[in-house]
């Protein structure tokens, strides 16, 4: 691919799962055709899985894992996308609060988010544990305490990291203090960057700037502030949110150079 993208995390497959279900491997082979030809026709290396609570996976996405023979067709990741942080999701009569925290008599609050969001984590790690397939676990993390970080490295693999701001400078403030969190643990978890693609965040950069441009000054940034972070931070590259804005912005920037 033309910016050497290594990994897609596929959203809203809950919706793909309403027209063709994913754990019948008589329906689910659009799914297995598309995972198929991005690894072997645009070297990818891997392809994840997002879903916002363990039993999405354990009920759809791990069934649909285990009807494909092929590994080139399974998924590699299972990434956990749920923002315990939001006080309007885990509130009361927030989104979280009616549609997980009551049903499972937690708090409707951030500490029940919380609490729900690790035992979602300890699900998936159980999940994939002795499976034929390699699969690793992704937390997509936005604000959290020190504490909470070093739970969530636990039953982890490797931590996406928000950091949204307008260009690399103010999105590294963005993420400055969450780093420092992911550093004073003392954890070599994978950390992977994630940048905003809308216009009102890092798109509008990116119409202007290339990738590697962007990922170097946000490097630059960190390592100006702390050489710790070069030292002892497991920096796994950077993410990108969502493709579809990228692409856009990627074009508008190419179309400009020529």
């Amino acid at each position: 691919m033309r910016n050497d993208f290594k990994t897609l995390i596929l959203y809203d497959l809950n919706k793909v799962d309403k027209i063709w279900s994913l754990s019948d491997p008589r329906k689910n082979n659009v799914l297995a055709e598309f995972i198929l030809k991005a690894k072997t026709e645009f070297n990818i290396k891997n392809v994840g899985a997002s879903g916002e609570c363990a039993s999405f996976f354990t009920n759809t996405i791990h069934l649909y894992n285990n009807s494909r023979n092929k590994p080139d067709e399974k998924f590699d990741i299972y990434n956990l996308e749920y923002e315990y942080w939001s006080k309007k999701a885990s509130g009361e009569n927030g989104y979280y609060c009616e549609n997980y925290l009551k049903a499972n008599s937690s708090p409707c609050n951030r500490e029940g988010s919380f609490n729900f969001f690790i035992e979602n984590l300890k699900e998936l790690k159980k999940l994939i544990k002795n499976n034929t397939h390699s699969i690793k676990i992704d937390a997509y993390v936005g604000y959290y305490s020190q504490k909470e970080i070093e739970l969530i490295a636990k039953y982890s693999d490797r931590l996406i990291v928000q950091a949204f701001g307008r260009n690399p400078e103010t999105s590294f403030k963005y993420a400055k203090k969450n780093l420092e969190h992911v550093l004073n643990n003392n954890s070599t978890i994978k950390t992977s960057i994630v940048f905003s693609t809308r216009m009102d965040k890092m798109g509008y950069f990116f119409k202007f700037n290339d990738l590697e441009k962007s990922e170097s000054l946000f490097v630059d940034e960190m390592n100006e502030h702390s050489i710790n972070f070069k030292k002892n931070l497991n920096l796994d590259g950077f993410s990108y949110h969502t493709f579809s804005f990228l692409e856009k912005s990627v074009s508008y920037y190419s179309y400009r150079k020529n």
